[in-house]
């Protein structure tokens, strides 16, 4: 059987489904300053080889959308060094897969660890 030129499309795929055109440019960049990232990001991949590119794109984000002089003040006041101010919790065991137990009450609860 032959098509006839009724039943052929002439759509694309790009055409025929809703594709997410910005999946790349979620910062809404504009075209100059994608390929400036761009560039910028080989360069940066090529100098730390062994950093992962997520890192190093996090990094050029926070400088372009930082200011010269408040990234200044985080160095001069060393802001982001020393320890966390937040506490957090450190170890324990999964408990119920909703909650954590703390050494004393899994010791206290008459559990034995697994041993793999």
């Amino acid at each position: 059987m032959v098509a006839s030129e009724s039943n052929v499309s002439t759509k694309t795929l790009d055409d025929e489904f809703d594709r997410k055109k910005n999946y790349i440019n979620t910062c809404n960049f504009d075209d100059g300053t994608l390929r400036r990232r761009d560039i910028e990001m080989k360069e940066l991949c090529k100098a730390y080889p062994n950093m992962p590119e997520s890192w190093l794109e996090l990094c050029w984000n926070f400088c372009t959308f930082t200011s010269q002089e408040e990234q200044d003040n985080i160095i001069k006041n060393k802001l982001w060094e020393g320890k966390p101010t937040n506490r957090r919790q450190t170890g324990g065991t999964i408990k119920d897969a909703m909650s954590i137990m703390t050494r004393e009450e899994f010791e206290t609860s008459g559990n034995k660890p697994e041993i793999v």
